[in-house]
């Protein structure tokens, strides 16, 4: 029994030895680890302020919250304390990508790879060959990388190419959308605490999420305004319907609450009834 349980520990020991290189090669892939970023460190030591700006930037991106360092960009060894080694063709430096490649870049495997997909439906993808812009650092920023939401599209984003009537028109619309959004996802929210059925309508708020993502990555401006009216419709169905689903469960609530205390009163009245009763047939 004892060379069973020996063998069984030596078994586990070496299996866990053999797994600990992998395992440091993916939280180095992946941000993981706590070895050193010494990108991180020497932009933070300069007197420049334009070699700290990126880190200070990346430091309150998505990027940085999910543990991807520099290097995911960047390529190069965080690990190495020497810039020339860091920076070196062997650590697979590439340095600034170029503008017009970062949609690209953004969207390789293991990335965005969704995301670019739906960007090339889009009418912005061929000025993106053409200038640069619109890519994705140009509404998620460069360093300072932030998810979708409306607080990242902007008028002055919008304007070098479209009329700023346009712009702001876009703009109320993506926000009212975004708005009916987050009271549909609140309804939601509290049918789903309280039980309720709520299958189908996060079917339905899904796929109205998806129409919408490619609203503002895919459509074109005639294709944007038949999908703001399916979107309008779809929004104010599902408001509708979770509205009165919230109504109806804060009414059972409150007769939940009637009937308890109603409950609660039967009950005392009988208990003070008893005690008179009980005290006056003893004094008699």
């Amino acid at each position: 029994m004892k060379h069973i349980v020996i063998l069984s520990s030596l078994a586990v020991f070496f299996l866990t030895a053999a797994g600990a290189p992998l395992q440091a090669e993916k939280e180095k892939k992946s941000g993981g680890g706590n070895e050193t970023d010494y990108c991180v460190s020497c932009h933070e030591g300069q007197g420049n302020q334009q070699l700290k700006k990126p880190v200070d930037e990346w430091r309150k991106s998505v990027h940085a919250a999910a543990g991807n360092k520099c290097s995911l960009c960047h390529g190069g060894d965080p690990t190495v304390n020497d810039k020339v080694k860091a920076k070196s063709k062997l650590a697979n430096f590439i340095g600034k990508p170029v503008r017009k490649t970062i949609s690209e870049f953004c969207g390789r495997t293991g990335c965005h790879v969704l995301a670019l997909e739906q960007f090339k439906r889009g009418p912005h993808y061929e000025t993106v060959q053409k200038s640069g812009e619109p890519g994705c650092s140009s509404c998620h920023g460069a360093h300072n990388i932030q998810r979708s939401s409306i607080d990242i599209i902007t008028v002055d984003s919008c304007v070098s190419c479209h009329p700023a009537e346009y712009s702001k028109n876009i703009i109320s619309v993506i926000a009212g959308i975004d708005r009916n959004f987050s009271a549909i996802d609140s309804n939601i929210s509290f049918i789903t605490e309280k039980q309720g059925e709520v299958k189908g309508l996060k079917e339905r708020i899904n796929n109205a999420r998806h129409l919408f993502h490619q609203f503002v990555h895919v459509f074109s401006k005639q294709e944007m305004d038949t999908t703001k009216k399916i979107l309008e419709m779809e929004m104010q169905s599902l408001d509708s319907e979770t509205r009165m689903k919230v109504a109806s469960i804060r009414r059972l609530d409150v007769l939940y609450l009637a009937m308890l205390i109603f409950g609660v009163a039967i009950v005392g009245g009988i208990s003070t009834y008893s005690i008179v009763m009980y005290g006056k047939r003893k004094k008699s």
